[in-house]
């Protein structure tokens, strides 16, 4: 989605509020599915010369447990926070380029790759349906969540291995 910046580009203090709802597509590779558009709100704002973005985004995702493998959705609520700056108004390669600020031409800003790479960042490193999820037995792979199985899962001291084989 393009956000329309001529209104702020060239004045300094002046700020844009945002309220929308974007159609992401997911990438190859990603363990989540996005279900529906994900809501953007916030602010866009000239300051000193950078046009900043400050908003949160909510989707509902689609992922699979790390634990238990069964599918669940997920609303997550995560911070948006990037910095551009005009092509023309600054020289790419001097000693003051700052890696942190995204440079850009004309009177837009398409949101929707810095959107999708906010909500990728904060997910977390494992998804799991719940808290207590028990996962699955190593044993048989039923879902303990849904009871137990009653495989003996007693820990067996490694050298008493060779008695299996008799």
């Amino acid at each position: 989605m393009d956000i329309n910046i001529a209104s702020i580009k060239n004045y300094e203090g002046k700020s844009v509020p945002i309220d929308c709802a974007i159609a992401l597509e997911g990438r190859p590779g990603d363990d989540f599915k996005i279900i529906g558009p994900v809501s953007v709100k916030g602010l866009i704002r000239n300051f000193g010369g950078t046009i900043e973005l400050s908003a949160k985004g909510g989707a509902k995702l689609e992922m699979i447990c790390d634990r238990c493998a069964g599918e669940f959705t997920e609303d997550v609520v995560f911070d948006i926070s990037e910095s551009f700056k005009e092509n023309e108004r600054f020289e790419r390669g001097s000693e003051n380029e700052n890696p942190d600020i995204i440079y850009f031409s004309g009177d837009s800003i398409d949101l929707d790759e810095y959107v999708y790479s906010n909500l990728v960042v904060s997910l977390p490193g494992k998804h799991l349906c719940r808290d207590d999820c028990k996962g699955l037995c190593p044993m048989c792979g039923a879902d303990l969540n849904n009871g137990e199985c009653g495989c003996d899962t007693r820990p067996i001291d490694p050298r008493f291995d060779i008695l299996d084989t008799i």
